[in-house]
């Protein structure tokens, strides 16, 4: 049998707000057992990945919408925007007084001079269960860079030019109720699947994608056997392969048997 490897988003897919079903720890083990390789596809940073999903023994980790790639804990791709860059664009949203924070592989920076941020930097360090990083450290140093941004920007003129002034190096995406997601515009979930198969020398054919939302639709794209969960969105169960049960409906065995993988 061909070597498998299994892509996986976590929250609403691995991951719910009562933990990770019996079965889906299960499925894991089982596919394992047959030879399949098991890998982490996130938007987040490797340093706000869940420590019970770590804790899963995943072989590889795709983080930050493609821009960085782990294989058994070796950094095998990062991709860089300069500290100058990071450096000129962070200051520029300061001026804005916009609620932000800052994605880095290691660390979460948070803007403590933007009076808005104050009650989302709470929350994101509830979210990201980290105490994060105060920003003035990336800015007074020459090396450190943050990967992508996640901020609030309300409709305005000023909001147009700013996402225009990002576009050199990011694409925006919008994520609803005024949040937008900037991620660096080379990389996506989907380059993350398509570096790991050349490295590893598989084929997309052997590859299964397992998501829920539309963060994942650039990986559920990239190959022919993708899935998403039946607690998913609507608009990306359109473009997968399969749709499975809920998520605590055994969703990722019933998945994972239907394509034989248990």
């Amino acid at each position: 049998m061909n070597r498998k490897l299994l892509f996986f988003f976590f929250f609403g897919t691995l991951l719910s707000e009562n933990g990770i079903p019996e079965s889906t720890r299960k499925a894991l083990a089982e596919a394992r057992k047959r030879g399949c390789m098991l890998f982490v596809n996130t938007g987040r940073t490797k340093v706000s990945i869940p420590l019970q999903v770590k804790k899963l023994d995943f072989d590889g980790y795709i983080c930050g919408c493609g821009t960085n790639i782990y294989y058994k804990e070796e950094k095998l791709f990062s991709s860089r925007i300069t500290n100058a860059r990071c450096r000129e664009i962070a200051l520029r949203i300061r001026k804005m007084d916009l609620p932000v924070f800052y994605e880095a592989d290691d660390a979460i920076y948070f803007d403590y001079k933007s009076a808005e941020s104050d009650p989302w930097i709470s929350h994101a360090k509830k979210a990201f269960e980290t105490e994060g990083k105060d920003l003035e450290e990336l800015l007074s140093s020459e090396d450190l860079v943050f990967d992508k941004i996640l901020m609030i920007l309300k409709p305005s003129e000023e909001g147009e030019k700013l996402k225009e002034f990002l576009s050199r190096d990011f694409v925006c995406i919008d994520r609803l109720n005024d949040m937008w997601e900037i991620t660096q515009k080379s990389c996506s979930k989907g380059t993350g699947i398509q570096f790991l198969c050349s490295h590893l020398g598989v084929s997309p054919e052997d590859c299964y994608v397992f998501g829920d939302s539309e963060n994942d639709r650039s990986m559920l794209e990239a190959v022919p056997n993708s899935v998403v969960m039946g607690n998913g969105e609507a608009s990306v169960k359109q473009c997968c392969s399969y749709v499975t049960a809920d998520l605590e409906d055994d969703g990722i065995w019933k998945a994972m048997e239907h394509f034989g993988l248990v």
